[in-house]
């Protein structure tokens, strides 16, 4: 019987061991490729893989990117004349073979039964992915290119519960690939193109699930989105099922009526709320609202918000959220696509009125954003516990699908428990939360403070129960430990009960969690704190993100959000050489004015910045990137 210790190193030796045997998609080969005869002949049998496409096609986690009955009809006819097949086709197969081979592999690691079919393994498949992508020139902007390398992406975030900056690479040569084929624009804008209404729907349907990657990992990542939407006016796809359109089709059908559910109304829905996250994005972090001489315009942060929850609000009912527990009858995927959504609707409440948090918090006219900014962060971390307990055991009601809460939907959390903990620090520093007791000592009665305390001890064992497993869920749950320390050692919590927050215990309760963690626990409540720094407390603090924890901790205005955030989101990576933004070279603090700068890592970069210099594209006499495919071996599937 291993360990959690074990577990963790063995899980960071096979991580380690699948990074050394992939092909570098973006490098190229190591070494000589196979001949296309030997990839095919590395397929699996086809009743595997007739068993791999059907759980893929009827699984929550497909994207309305692939027509169901066009792939089909050229699956039927690959098996033909496997040989005769365009190699980017093949490789669409492997990269959806390797997706369901990633979820049956992340089932299984957590899965603690030993009688389940051993998966069949990823790395082979996905090594055939890119092979296939290199043998079939997809640079050159082939068909089934853009399919296949956003089938790729999805699978490195399947099963994985920690972000990566591989993914957000891949991202770029993505969009590039896509604006180069003109998916940026509308097909009906395009009056010279041969596109066909049947390939427009499909293009849309494909350039707006791209959009959202693009905004959901760059944020993520503490980027800026690399999609200039001014060059962009491709129209949302229409809510069509697959059956409703055909290669041959002279004429689109109107869209059916947002109460039918159909595999594009997510993508539709989500395309309205991710539009105004994006609007979101550019008026809190352009560097023309950066400055605390020049900040974000109060009244566009209010319209804004009104928008936001209009548009929210105006989301099919078939896609807003219920609780799990009255979702009974539903599929998996319309639960995880309601809950999708309506976080990203939440992080978008939070990044919008986060700078108010502790600047201008004696203004009353900026009460309205700390308490929508609070509410919001309180109701992600509530759709956090309700996720875990149905993920968590066997009984629960997601157990089967419990793959799909990736790292992206981890980011959200991990955003509310910070918005959560600045909170705290300031109210700990708030007379009108204290009732009266020792000098600069009290008891806190407020029962916002208890609830958002509450949250936090919460959010922080969900954390900690995930940590042997992910690197981010380690650094979560030591962060939030480091927050509720200070908070009990300089506060006795009271409930209207009488009864007293006790610590989390996280040193006996938590073995799989690191030495740092576990010893910056408390065995007591502190109700007389002496001024000292005791040997656990020197080694919890021995951390890259010490000094900007410190300053939560303490809830000083001059946070270094964008420094916290950096280490937050790359935790499997060393810190990046040279003074940290907000730092200068010499070491003297330089207080962002933006402390919420998750995309201010490095805000040189400019948002708008030139399609034709960025992208690098291709570019016709018009100044447009070419509209269609390059398809030499369209005529396969004829």
């Amino acid at each position: 019987m291993t360990s959690p210790e074990d577990d963790v190193d063995t899980h960071e030796e096979e991580q380690e061991e699948e990074e050394e045997e992939e092909i570098d998609l973006v490098l190229g080969a190591t070494q000589p490729l196979p001949t296309f005869q030997e990839i095919i002949n590395s397929l699996p049998p086809r009743p595997i893989c007739d068993t791999l496409l059907s759980q893929y096609f009827t699984s929550p986690m497909v994207l309305p990117i692939i027509h169901t009955i066009k792939f089909q009809n050229e699956y039927e006819k690959f098996w033909h004349n496997p040989t005769k097949a365009p190699p980017l086709w093949v490789g669409l197969l492997f990269s959806i073979l390797a997706c369901v081979a990633s979820v049956q592999q992340a089932m299984l690691s957590t899965t603690e039964t030993s009688n389940q079919q051993p998966a069949l393994p990823v790395k082979p498949l996905r090594s055939k992915t890119v092979q296939c992508l290199i043998m079939g020139n997809y640079t050159n902007a082939n068909s089934y290119a853009l399919e296949t390398l956003v089938m790729y992406l999805l699978g490195t975030y399947i099963g994985k519960p920690d972000s990566s900056f591989d993914g957000w690479f891949l991202m770029g040569t993505i969009i590039r690939l896509a604006m180069r084929m003109g998916y940026h624009r509308d097909p009906n804008t395009q009056t010279d193109s041969k596109i066909t209404p049947f390939e427009g729907e499909m293009r849309r349907r494909r350039w707006h699930a791209i959009l959202q990657l693009d905004t959901l990992i760059s944020f993520q990542m503490g980027m800026p989105s690399m999609i200039p939407p001014e060059f962009c006016d491709t129209e949302s796809p229409r809510n069509l099922n697959d059956e409703d359109i055909w290669p041959a089709i002279e004429t689109l059908p109107p869209s059916r009526p947002s109460s039918d559910y159909t595999p594009a109304l997510y993508t539709i829905a989500k395309v309205a709320v991710m539009n105004m996250f994006r609007k979101v994005l550019v008026h809190t972090h352009s560097s023309s609202s950066s400055s605390s001489s020049n900040p974000p315009s109060y009244p566009v942060t209010i319209d804004l918000d009104a928008k936001l929850r209009e548009t929210y609000a105006s989301i099919p009912e078939t896609l807003k959220w219920r609780p799990i527990n009255q979702s009974f009858t539903l599929s998996s995927g319309l639960i995880i696509n309601r809950c999708t959504i309506e976080l990203l609707y939440l992080k978008s409440v939070m990044v919008l009125h986060r700078r108010y948090l502790n600047t201008e918090r004696h203004d009353p006219q900026r009460e309205f954003s700390r308490r929508a900014c609070i509410n919001a962060a309180l109701e992600v971390l509530a759709r956090q516990t309700e996720l875990h307990d149905a993920t968590s055991g066997p009984h629960g009601r997601l157990y089967e699908d419990r793959w799909m809460v990736s790292s992206l939907t981890a980011h959200d959390f991990l955003l509310a428990s910070m918005v959560i903990c600045l909170e705290l620090s300031v109210l700990m520093r708030s007379p009108s939360s204290l009732s009266p007791g020792k000098a600069g000592q009290g008891q806190v009665t407020s029962p916002h403070f208890s609830r958002l305390l509450d949250a936090l001890l919460n959010s922080q064992r969900i954390w900690a129960s995930k940590s042997a497993y992910s690197n981010e869920a380690r650094t979560a749950a030591l962060t939030l430990q480091l927050m509720i320390d200070k908070v009990q050692q300089n506060t006795t919590t009271t409930f209207s009960s009488g009864e007293k927050h006790e610590p989390n215990n996280y040193n006996s309760k938590k073995k799989n969690q690191p030495p740092a963690a576990m010893e910056s626990s408390s065995a007591h409540v502190h109700t007389d704190p002496q001024p000292r720094e005791t040997e656990k407390e020197t080694e919890a603090f021995n951390l890259p993100f010490a000094g900007t924890m410190t300053d939560m901790i303490t809830g000083s205005e001059n946070l270094d959000w964008a420094l916290l955030d950096h280490y937050l989101q790359n935790t499997g990576s060393a810190m990046p050489p040279g003074p940290a933004p907000g730092h200068s070279g010499a070491g003297m603090y330089v207080p962002y004015d933006d402390e919420w700068g998750l995309l201010d890592v490095d805000m040189g970069m400019d948002v708008n910045m030139s399609m034709d210099a960025s992208m690098n594209l291709d570019l016709g006499p018009d100044g447009q990137g070419h509209g269609q495919e390059i398809g030499y071996y369209q005529g396969y599937f004829e």
